[in-house]
């Protein structure tokens, strides 16, 4: 029998008023996250952590670059080969044992002389479908949309924040970690590094995202589908509750497959992945302004439904996620000012990503 249709919100008796007055979902300290602003809130790496990350740019500046660099004037021709060279360069690390892809999708390089970290760059396809949408000329995942019928000159030269996202998700997601202090739902801290010789204004070209490493983890992406149900199955409440504040707080927007666990029991939970989806502009990083805020909220309701579909097998779970989103009067404020409620009808989920 279908029991939830639509969404609709009530208040938890347990949400402080204060609480959900102040609710934000674009400042770090009380501070707006801005490409200016991220600079400055951005922790400082330790010592040693700066040395190994400057020996590696040393080393690997050039291989980097490429990655990262965009080329002029970029035509439909360039920009098809540039992912074929793009893979075509990480091969030829792999191939020597100097690096390991760790991702699926994204370049997430672990370099072997520097095992104390990974080094996540967003994907060339991933930059050219933020940018195709960001200048107004289409969403790839529309299925009449065409590529090659672009205007490459409307965005060769507009930044992307895709990967230095990572660091204004992870600011969020400390920060709440900390308010709540968290037991069960950590990530891994997560760092902007310039790459010397590229002008110093915050952009994907022009700086790298270092993310301390932790062995041992695994994402639920690499494991088998009853390998999956059982970890969700097993979640404690507690972790769930964790996990489903992160989503909302820090803007998780696809943690489903990319929630790790360390291995141990009681398992810890965590997200590495924190890079924002390529359907955002530039203009309203991080979340900036009435359209920022709401595809902030956009972003979480994908997130709360994708989740609530991995539990659609796991009725008492499922539950659970409905109620903790049921309770969540801050997020709520958002739901009702842009008209974006989350669907758990089970249909729906079933046909979504």
């Amino acid at each position: 029998m279908k029991r939830i249709i639509l969404l609709s919100f009530i208040f938890a008796v347990n949400v402080h008023a204060m609480e959900v007055e102040h609710y934000s979902p674009s400042t770090y300290k009380g501070k707006e996250i801005t490409p200016i602003s991220l600079l400055k809130l951005s922790p400082k790496m330790p010592h040693q952590l700066k040395k190994e990350t400057d020996l590696c740019l040393d080393k690997y500046g050039d291989f980097i670059i490429q990655l990262v660099t965009t080329p002029h004037p970029l035509t439909h021709e360039n920009r098809k080969q540039k992912t074929k060279d793009n893979f075509a360069i990480i091969k030829e690390y792999e191939d020597k044992g100097e690096v390991k892809n760790v991702s699926t999708f994204n370049y997430v390089l672990h370099f072997t002389d520097f095992p104390r970290f990974t080094v996540p760059i967003n994907r060339w396809g991933s930059r050219m479908a933020y940018w195709m949408y960001a200048s107004g000329q289409g969403n790839v995942l529309d299925p009449n949309f065409n590529a090659d019928s672009v205007d490459c000159s409307k965005f060769e030269y507009m930044p992307t924040y895709q990967h230095c996202s990572r660091v204004a998700h992870y600011l969020r997601l400390k920060e709440i970690i900390k308010k709540k202090n968290f037991k069960h739902f950590q990530t891994t801290p997560t760092y902007l590094k310039h790459i010397p010789g590229k002008p110093e204004l915050l952009a994907d070209e022009n700086y790298i995202v270092i993310q301390e490493w932790i062995p041992g983890l695994k994402e639920l992406n690499h494991m088998s589908a009853e390998e999956q149900k059982e970890i969700r199955k097993n979640i404690p409440f507690e972790a769930l509750k964790e996990i489903h504040e992160g989503i909302i707080y820090a803007a998780l927007w696809n943690i489903r497959g990319n929630l790790s666990v360390d291995g141990v029991t009681p398992y810890y939970y965590y997200l590495v992945n924190l890079e924002e989806p390529f359907n955002h502009k530039p203009q309203f990083f991080y979340f900036q302004g009435e359209e920022g805020r709401k595809k902030y909220t956009e972003d979480v309701v994908a997130a709360l439904e994708r989740m609530a579909k991995s539990f659609l097998d796991i009725p008492e779970q499922f539950e659970r996620w409905i109620q903790l989103t049921n309770e969540h009067a801050g997020f709520k404020k958002y739901c009702d000012k842009y008209n974006v409620y989350p669907n758990f009808d089970p249909e729906y989920l079933l046909k979504r990503d």
